[in-house]
């Protein structure tokens, strides 16, 4: 009788090992492959872009930590833009086309952090940050005296 029971248990405990073994280790969840860093630019237009453009050029004069690594980089700044990527003048909600060139622009992009990391540990090129949302401020005004 004891044999038997030691027999059952040893089996139950193999199938549940061999149960264990086949298990998805994430659980069904994949394992996100970018971990977004928000990048801040603000500075002026340096181009006039056009509908159907992928990206705009800035001239950044004010950046948060992570932006300040790409003006430092160099004068314009290239930044991407795709179907997610929002645009806003006037207080309301615009289109790429109704930017103009010398506006005010604030950006703020996303960009992958381990892509920044891997850059500055091999001095390369910093990755294109993503822009999700460009704010225009127009032209600065004209200072009277």
């Amino acid at each position: 009788m004891r044999f038997t029971k030691l027999v059952t248990v040893a089996l139950a405990t193999a199938a549940l090992a061999a149960s264990g073994a086949t298990a998805d280790p994430g659980h069904g969840k994949g394992k996100p492959t970018c971990k977004p860093a928000p990048v801040m630019l603000a500075g002026t237009l340096a181009s006039e872009p056009a509908t159907g453009d992928i990206s705009l050029e800035l001239t950044v004069k004010h950046a948060n930590r992570l932006g300040r690594m790409y003006a430092k980089a160099g004068n314009p700044v290239t930044v991407a833009l795709d179907a997610k990527t929002r645009y806003r003048k006037d207080g309301g909600d615009s289109t790429l086309d109704a930017l103009a060139q010398n506006d005010r622009a604030l950006v703020l992009a996303k960009v992958c952090r381990s892509d920044v990391k891997a850059a500055k540990a091999s001095s390369s090129a910093l990755p294109v940050p993503t822009a999700r949302l460009v704010l225009d401020k127009g032209q600065k005004p004209a200072e009277s005296s």
